[in-house]
């Protein structure tokens, strides 16, 4: 790191001006007496962290980004941080708390490989078969089975497809490539006057002398408290998910489902269970030339059939059941509701249905693909 006088900003600007670049202020820029865990620098250097806004000309550089996904191969969707974000909390940084933002323009970024990681560990969880257990009907979800550290059951059908597979020695198996591509989600550049980019959050740890020994001390409640503070993505922010498979839409669509579901029900980074990195999705972006809007939800059909989804979930009827019933009743409804309407229903009930047999997810993703067609 760059060392300077006490007090002094590292960065290039001048003393105690808002860094431009949030990365390298966070990672390369802080003064002195913040290194030596002066807690009244180190406030005020956050503060003038989380006033680091949008970077000049970022806003081109995200809509030519986002240009790039037009076609049939691809799937765009915005999610909004619902809580506070902390990916990358075990990079470095002078806080000890580190966080990814972009390596050229400093903002927010959630990684395709992080992305991936999560969806992947979530549908081998949810909807893959417990350890152990052989149930035919999670088998395509199953995850790969790993014995010290080397591979011993390869995937089943529906994971290696969108996540690939390892090569399995003891089975002589030939590993193979995922087909869905998970990109890097760039931070969605906000309206003016919107909330802030970033957030100075605390965290305080109560028995110093326990962790620190690694557990060979006994916690007690006579410690002094050591609060710890440290940058995070604040709430509302959002980000625009890219995934990519070639001549695979169903497969795409389906990937898309598993990322949003991931997202909303376990979240994303660090600190997950005290409600960190939970995530929303909010609309489908137009990416393509003279394309639809986003979707409002207050048509009176669509305001019709969330009420009879949710009524269904109230009355805790079973997915199957619920799905037999679209089928049933509401698909000749739904084919006739206009464009933007017939893409509000299809996110309605991609959002309340969740089905676990695979002829039933493929018939599933064929009435999705009628309606956004």
């Amino acid at each position: 790191m760059w060392l300077k006088e006490a007090g002094e900003d590292r960065c290039p600007e001048l003393p105690g001006q808002v860094p431009s670049h949030a990365g390298l202020g966070y990672t390369r820029g802080a003064p002195l007496a913040v290194l030596r865990e002066d807690p009244a620098a180190r406030k005020k250097w956050l503060e003038l962290l989380s006033q680091c806004g949008e970077p000049a000309r970022y806003a081109r550089a995200y809509r030519r980004w986002k240009d790039s996904f037009q076609g049939p191969d691809t799937l765009c969707f915005i999610v909004r941080a619902e809580s506070r974000l902390l990916v990358g909390h075990g990079t470095s940084s002078a806080t000890g708390v580190g966080l990814t933002l972009h390596h050229t323009w400093g903002v927010p970024v959630l990684p395709g490989s992080s992305l991936k990681g999560l969806t992947a560990h979530y549908v081998q969880n949810v909807y893959g078969p417990a350890p152990g257990d052989e149930e035919p009907e999670r088998e395509p979800f199953r995850g790969t089975d790993w014995e010290h550290a080397r591979p011993s059951r390869a995937p089943g059908a529906v994971f290696r497809r969108l996540f690939g597979a390892p090569d399995v020695e003891v089975l002589s198996e030939k590993g193979s490539q995922g087909e869905v591509i998970f990109h890097d989600a760039l931070w969605v550049p906000p309206e003016k006057g919107s909330g802030p980019m970033l957030a100075r959050d605390v965290l305080t740890v109560h028995q110093r002398g326990y962790y620190e020994s690694g557990g060979g001390q006994w916690p007690v409640d006579f410690d002094d408290p050591n609060p710890v503070s440290f940058l995070t993505v604040a709430p509302g922010n959002c980000f625009l998910v890219a995934l990519e498979a070639r001549s695979a839409r169903a497969l795409l669509e389906r990937a898309g489902r598993y990322v949003g579901e991931a997202l909303a029900s376990w979240g994303l980074g660090g600190k997950t269970a005290a409600g960190y990195g939970r995530m929303a999705v909010t609309g489908t972006p137009d990416l393509a030339p003279g394309g639809q809007p986003m979707v409002t939800m207050d048509t009176p059909a669509l305001m019709e059939l969330k009420a009879w989804l949710e009524e269904q979930k109230a009355r805790n009827v079973g997915q199957r059941q619920q799905f037999h019933q679209v089928e049933h009743e509401w698909t000749d409804r739904l084919l006739a509701l206009t464009e933007p309407e017939r893409h509000g229903a299809a996110r309605l009930l991609k959002k309340f249905l969740r089905l676990k047999r695979p002829e039933e997810q493929q018939r599933f993703e064929d009435l999705l693909a009628r309606l956004l067609a």
